[in-house]
């Protein structure tokens, strides 16, 4: 479990949480507290879109990518690449977008290095 869902645990009615870290890179997952802040950054409804974030939708499938080329992570990524469904707790997808290599799924670690550089 990654540290944001350990520490903010269950502040809901309904199912448990399951973390998107468990197994070390973006996995299966609802409401993790990790991805959550992510999606925070590029949520429809902000004031302003932060620089470096195109949010995009197709009835109610939602994405966006997130530049990352200026934050410090390993093998040097372009962007991050996250889709979801309406608002709900799952987040289908996140990918970090390479310009030499295969997309990955990104870590904890590099979530949160993305999270504190746009907050």
């Amino acid at each position: 479990m990654c540290d944001a869902c350990d520490k903010r645990g269950q502040t809901w009615k309904g199912d448990a949480h399951k973390c998107a870290f468990t197994g070390g890179v973006f996995g299966e997952n609802w409401n993790c507290a990790t991805v959550g802040m992510v999606r925070d950054i590029c949520y429809e409804g902000q004031a302003e879109m932060p620089s470096g974030v195109d949010y995009r939708y197709c009835e109610d499938d939602k994405y966006a990518t997130i530049k990352v080329d200026d934050i410090d992570l390993e093998g040097r990524p372009l962007a991050l690449w996250v889709s979801w469904y309406k608002s709900r707790g799952a987040t289908q997808a996140m990918w970090l977008l390479f310009d030499n290599a295969p997309p990955r799924p990104p870590t904890e670690k590099e979530c949160l290095a993305i999270v504190g550089y746009y907050t």
